[in-house]
């Protein structure tokens, strides 16, 4: 019977996946962004660096203050970089993530950094999303952490590792709260199943408050309520973007549906004497808490979408390689349901990869970005990275494209009317968006009588049911006439 390691001395296999995978990543490096979520936190990020305005001062997007602190800082240290910069971002976190798995569990490298990034194609790990970031800093907690418990002979080193571990965490909490939720059960099993668990526990706690202290510094300076102005802000949208029943089901079945697929994998690991017989070591106890306290982190929001599952993938990708390592244990058929997902998955993103680089083509952002020379756009449903392409200015807070829509529902056509009232310089709407209805009439009667058309373009998307596609780059721009 086949397993890996024999596979992997194939040379001809060897270099088969290889020249796929340089294709693969390539279709990611010449894109600006191939996710639009990347752009909305480099976007905040920006305002928050540039123009010193605290999340959601300036824009709003529900994520945590510390996503917009990275993204920004990211940004900003690649502006001289086109293309690729969060691509680069997420093959740099899944290296560091790829060399503290093999401190912990003596994992090779290569297999681990391989793993994560072709078969993570379905969770789009390579897009540079927080779920990219997040795996990398979970595992940094943990790696911490691990390092204080294991430093019993001298108390300072202990103290200050597990400080170390408290205040990574309140740092990188703030990057997706989901942190804490895939956490759980492994700091649990770090901090309680060592000795001095009250000291550890106290140690952690203390780390943690100084890290979000540290965090929220510039909130406290400001005073006036910024504080709790933020997450009532938070707390208003995550009420009404909450997915209903339907849309929970459906995320139910789309995690059953990868379990299902990475099941011969969880089968040999959960299956293994050192799992179930016998005593298992601790690394392999953290490792096992890790994944089980991961699963329900991607149910959530309540939304059935694949980057999610990007935070249970993150520790089984650790168990494949460790079953990989030992000779016989993981025969090639139990990665043939992976594999074919991959290789469908990676067609998918090489496809809609290209296709979004020929749109971007089409769009001139040097024009757009003279035109608007600094005066506030109007963002009416139409596509929010062209304000972080041609770094335009936002005239209401809620520039996501369904922002409005979600917070204010019935009411979102006021809110637009109420906007328009304050003349902005230029409205972006979605192309052709008064001929097909994705913009109501009221609106159009507004544009009609005092805005005219300085620019427009028509990019290629796939059909939907939906009046406005999600991926869709098409969209009309409107000068206030004088």
């Amino acid at each position: 019977m086949l397993d890996l390691q024999s596979i992997f001395k194939n040379k001809i296999f060897i270099f088969i996946i290889s020249l796929c995978s340089i294709f693969y990543i390539f279709s990611y490096l010449i894109l600006p962004f191939s996710t639009a979520d990347t752009t909305f936190y480099a976007l905040i990020g920006r305002g928050l660096l540039q123009d010193h305005m605290l999340p959601y001062q300036y824009v709003f997007d529900h994520k945590p203050f510390g996503i917009y602190v990275l993204y920004g800082v990211w940004d900003a240290l690649t502006a001289q970089l086109p293309v690729g910069k969060f691509t680069v971002l997420a093959l740099l976190s899944l290296a560091a993530f790829a060399a503290m798995a093999r401190s912990i569990w003596h994992t090779r490298w290569l297999w681990v950094f391989a793993a994560l990034a072709l078969l993570g194609a379905p969770f789009e790990l390579l897009a540079g999303n927080t779920e990219t970031l997040l795996i990398t800093t979970e595992l940094a907690v943990l790696w911490l952490a691990r390092k204080g418990i294991l430093a019993t002979i001298q108390p300072a080193p202990r103290i200050l590792w597990l400080l170390a571990a408290g205040v990574m965490f309140g740092l990188t909490v703030n990057i997706n709260y989901l942190e804490g939720i895939c956490l759980f059960l492994p700091v649990c099993f770090l901090l309680l199943a060592n000795t001095r668990p009250a000291l550890n526990i106290i140690l952690f706690a203390i780390g943690t408050c100084g890290g979000l202290a540290a965090l929220f510094t510039p909130y406290f300076i400001q005073g006036h309520h910024a504080l709790a102005d933020y997450f009532a802000l938070q707390h208003q949208f995550l009420h009404a973007y909450s997915g209903k029943l339907s849309k929970r089901i459906k995320a139910v079945l789309l995690l059953a549906a990868y379990l299902a697929v990475f099941s011969p994998i969880l089968i040999k690991w959960f299956g293994q004497k050192s799992i179930l017989k016998t005593a298992p070591t601790p690394d392999t106890t953290l490792l096992t808490l890790w994944f089980i306290s991961s699963v329900p982190a991607a149910l959530l929001s309540g939304h059935a979408f694949s980057h999610y599952s990007g935070l249970w993938f993150a520790p089984l990708s650790i168990m494949l390689v460790l079953l990989a390592q030992q000779k016989g244990t993981l025969p090639i058929g139990a990665l043939a349901p992976a594999c074919a997902l991959t290789l469908f998955s990676g067609g998918q993103e090489i496809r809609a990869n290209l296709a979004l680089h020929q749109n971007l083509e089409k769009i001139d952002y040097a024009q757009i970005a003279n035109m608007a020379a600094g005066q506030k756009v109007l963002n009416i449903r139409a596509h929010h990275a062209h304000f972080y392409m041609a770094n335009l200015i936002s005239a209401d807070r809620y520039l996501f494209r369904d922002h409005i829509d979600i917070i204010f529902k019935k009411q979102a056509v006021q809110h637009y009317l109420d906007d328009l009232a304050q003349h902005p310089a230029f409205v972006m709407l979605p192309y052709a968006g008064c001929q097909t209805g994705a913009i109501e009439q009221p609106v159009c009667a507004v544009l009609q009588n005092h805005y005219q058309q300085v620019y427009a373009v028509r990019t290629v998307h796939k059909k939907t049911r939906h009046k406005i596609d999600a991926s869709d780059l098409s969209f009309e721009l409107y000068k206030l006439q004088n």
